[in-house]
């Protein structure tokens, strides 16, 4: 005859809640990710090599923001054994149309300072990265409103006077939030061809500077998984 432990039963249901809740929050786990990748398309017709030395470039009008993202991707790609550089320093108008247009640079000089300052400096890539859009959603978060039923009585006055006074001094605010798309574009500058391009959203970064290290990660880690270059 079988004996019943309960113990057994115990534990089995204590496991089976501890692996209930535990799957309860990957999912959350997993959707915390702010940018993730929509879109990726490599030449089909162009054999992978290797770089030497390829530049990064940021197209953005904020220069901290260029600095950052272009020295995360440049990281990026050292780490798996790629020589490249972010361009900052080297390219100083990307993303500065005010600054090009006092300077009188039409398309065509823009071109011809691209690619002097391309030779110069060696590259035989360029990965070129530009915020294609930008969508704000704004949300009215209610304040504290103010009843003319609200009961005084049983209320002295100094509790009367501290609650009315959070319902009729805490008024409502709008938060914001920012969806930005990205195209991140890879270029053979030997033959100037486009061998990979990718998009990216990012939605409500909560830190520019982390969500630079992963941006920078996943576009690396699709480049190679797409064949674009070779190590």
């Amino acid at each position: 005859m079988i004996k019943f432990d309960p113990t057994d039963l115990s534990c089995w249901m204590i496991r089976t809640m501890n692996l209930v809740i535990v799957l309860a929050f990957v999912p959350a786990f997993f959707s915390c990710k702010s940018t993730e990748l929509i879109g990726s398309w490599k030449k089909a017709d162009v054999e992978a090599k290797s770089y030497e030395n390829i530049g990064v470039v940021l197209l953005s009008p904020k220069v901290s923001n260029k600095a950052m993202i272009e020295t995360e991707v440049a990281s990026a790609l050292r780490e798996k054994g790629i020589k490249a550089k972010a361009t900052f320093d080297i390219f100083p108008f990307a993303g500065k149309r005010e600054l090009i247009e006092e300077m009188d640079l039409d398309k065509d000089k823009l071109r011809d300072y691209v690619r002097k300052r391309v030779n110069r400096f060696s590259f035989d890539g360029l990965l070129i990265i530009s915020l294609l859009d930008e969508q704000q959603e704004s949300r009215y978060n209610q304040g504290s409103s103010f009843s003319f039923a609200y009961p005084a009585y049983g209320y002295n006055y100094y509790g009367y006077y501290s609650d009315i006074y959070y319902s009729v001094y805490t008024p409502g605010y709008y938060t914001t939030k920012s969806t930005y798309f990205v195209e991140s574009n890879f270029y053979d500058v030997a033959t100037e061809n486009l061998i990979w391009t990718g998009q990216t959203k990012t939605k409500d970064p909560s830190s520019i500077s982390k969500e630079a290290k992963i941006f920078a990660e996943m576009i690396v880690k699709e480049i190679l998984n797409k064949n674009a270059l070779v190590l």
